[in-house]
């Protein structure tokens, strides 16, 4: 084919199959937006670069693959950092297209040149720190090669997102290519483990007296999730999840303990740190959240196997007994395969967890906290979630927002899929999710797609409801009201002796806003009030706001997270430094806990 490099770049892309670039265009960016018109794909005028960032995320994490966005040159590269970021550390595959000025302007002082000429910052510097591979592309027979290089680096191994540098002359020049197909650049490479690794994880599993199993993000998707079943249930192996993980093993299923962490439940985190002489972690960094802040209890006395398909994971927290680098899928197969190698049927069928499982579940309030069904109001947030379970199917996307809201969906919103929570937890930036549930939508528009958000959350990036509205993309954002940033004011209650400084806001009326922005708006305040309004939004399917005003006073409980916030910033100890009302509601959260 002969084309314009940006020709070549948009055939490319719809070869890889992609449908979507989200973005914003300007002067340097027109040529590539101009080759779009003739394309099959659709381009969404987002309202901020930092909002196509977190839309492309949100689209590659709700199984959409490759996730494509772009900015202008300058300020274009520069608000995508924060969307690009987070799927670099969400570990999901993006490519980032900026505009340039020409290459025969660098060094002149072009308007908004950033390619690190003069008094100019570099956009493929600042780009490399949160992707795999970031480059200007200098002219256009160099686009081809390179463009399959990012894609190379994009999809496989760990996926992450890749960056071109897109000078004006690189766009316009003319170039010809054979437009290699997909499988012809980027083939599969399968990892496997070595075979005594393998027998070795085995023998452990096998002979353990009371196994776990701890699943992270790398454990949802694929067959991975059928497999974690059936390795479950074949060692009657109790499963906890991390929250990119929540939903890897159906959280109704008898083996399962939903999340473990700061915010998770008081059965996984029970259990999980009771002692095991063998846990299993599967796609898991082992996070600060997932582990309350790297727990010793968490460590097993006989053995810690870890799967991942990134090598500097492994080992990276806790100290491993066996190490299986690969795609999870693979080991786990490779590994369940092993073990029915190694011990008979009868013996497997005998096997029984080491501890009643639903008596635990019981008396840990397992998504059955007294909260769920209050009846108070300004309603309690626990009620909310249990609301929102019962307005939605089992294949409900539901994005959450970072904050409260995450705990939240943590602890009292059970699912049934893993691929039904979606959250750029790794980030954790505000306004994440408000954004990318645009993207998850149009990765699966047949599935009904709610936003869980607070209002510090929506303040972020609501602006890009107005992009859902002007390409009618039917989402739900549910907002919790409580005119704080409640997580912060939390910390700041409990450490800070109360003393909140620049956490409490007077919110806007979202109904009204809403509605300007060409929204269906709804209010719920009352006991089933949000039922009916998600049922009534779904059905609508149209974008639509839901307010939710919460009880300000209602905490998760954090016990660990401010005791780790103590020691990180150098407080006194926790204890030396609370007002006798927090001390209360302390004691209360630890008797919990």
């Amino acid at each position: 084919m002969k084309g314009t490099g940006a020709e070549i770049l948009v055939r490319y892309l719809e070869n890889e199959g992609i449908k979507y670039v989200f973005g914003l265009p300007g002067g340097h960016l027109l040529t590539f937006y101009d080759a779009l018109r003739n394309s099959s794909i659709t381009p969404i005028l987002a309202k901020h670069e930092g909002g196509a960032g977190y839309m492309a995320a949100g689209h590659a994490l709700a199984g959409g693959g490759l996730g494509v966005c772009c900015g202008t040159v300058g300020p274009g590269a520069t608000n995508l950092v924060s969307g690009v970021a987070a799927a670099y550390m969400g570990s999901l595959p993006l490519l980032v297209l900026t505009a340039q000025v020409g290459t025969s302007s660098i060094g002149k002082g072009a308007l908004q040149e950033a390619a690190g000429e003069g008094r100019t910052f570099s956009q493929t510097k600042l780009l490399s720190a949160v992707t795999k591979y970031s480059t200007m592309v200098t002219h256009p027979s160099k686009l081809p090669e390179t463009l399959r290089r990012a894609l190379r680096i994009a999809m496989t191994g760990r996926p992450g997102p890749v960056h071109l540098d897109l000078p004006a002359d690189t766009q316009r020049g003319e170039v010809e290519d054979e437009i290699l197909a997909p499988d012809r650049y980027r083939p599969p490479l399968p990892t496997q483990p070595l075979d005594s690794a393998l027998r070795r994880a085995a023998e452990l599993l096998i002979t353990s007296e009371k196994p776990g199993m701890l699943v992270g993000g790398g454990g949802r998707t694929g067959e991975a999730p059928s497999l974690v079943l059936r390795l479950a249930e074949t060692l009657a192996c109790p499963v906890a999840t991390t929250l990119p993980g929540k939903g890897a093993i159906p959280e109704d299923h008898p083996l399962a303990l939903g999340c473990i962490g700061l915010y998770g439940t008081r059965a996984a985190n029970s259990y999980m740190r009771s002692g095991l002489d063998v846990l299993l972690v599967v796609g898991s960094s082992m996070h600060e959240f997932s582990t309350h802040v790297w727990d010793p209890a968490l460590r097993p006395s006989k053995g810690l196997i870890q799967i991942d398909i990134d090598p500097e994971e492994i080992g990276k927290n806790y100290p491993t007994e066996v190490g299986l680098l690969g795609d999870a899928s693979l080991v786990l197969a490779a590994l369940l395969e092993r073990i029915k190698y190694l011990t008979t049927a009868a013996a497997t069928q005998e096997r029984r967890p080491a501890e009643d499982l639903e008596a635990l579940r019981t008396k840990t309030e397992y998504f059955s906290e007294p909260a769920m069904t209050s009846t108070e109001v300004p309603l309690k947030p626990q009620r909310v979630m249990a609301e929102l379970r019962q307005a939605l199917p089992d294949d409900a996307l539901v994005f959450t927002d970072i904050g409260n809201t995450v705990t939240w969906v943590e602890r009292c919103f059970p699912v049934r899929r893993p691929d039904s929570i979606m959250s750029l937890c790794g980030l954790a930036a505000m306004g994440s999710g408000v954004a990318a549930g645009i993207g998850g939508k149009l990765a699966q528009p047949d599935r009904p797609t709610v936003v869980v958000c607070g209002d510090g959350d929506f303040q972020m990036h609501g602006m890009e409801v107005m992009t859902a509205v002007s390409h009618d993309i039917p989402v739900t954002w549910v907002i919790m009201l409580n005119d704080r940033l409640a997580m912060v004011h939390d910390i700041q209650t409990m450490t800070y002796k109360g003393r909140h400084v620049a956490t409490e806001f007077k919110g806007p009326d979202f109904g009204k806003l809403g509605e300007a922005f060409g929204a269906l708006s709804m209010r719920a305040e009352g006991p089933g009030e949000v039922v009916e309004a998600v049922t009534t939004a779904l059905a609508a399917n149209r974008p639509a706001l839901v307010s939710v005003p919460i009880d300000p006073h209602e905490m998760p409980p954090a016990k660990a997270r401010m005791m780790a916030m103590d020691r990180s910033l150098g407080n006194p100890p926790l204890m030396q430094s609370l007002s006798l009302g927090a001390l209360r509601t302390l004691w209360g959260m630890l008797k919990e806990r």
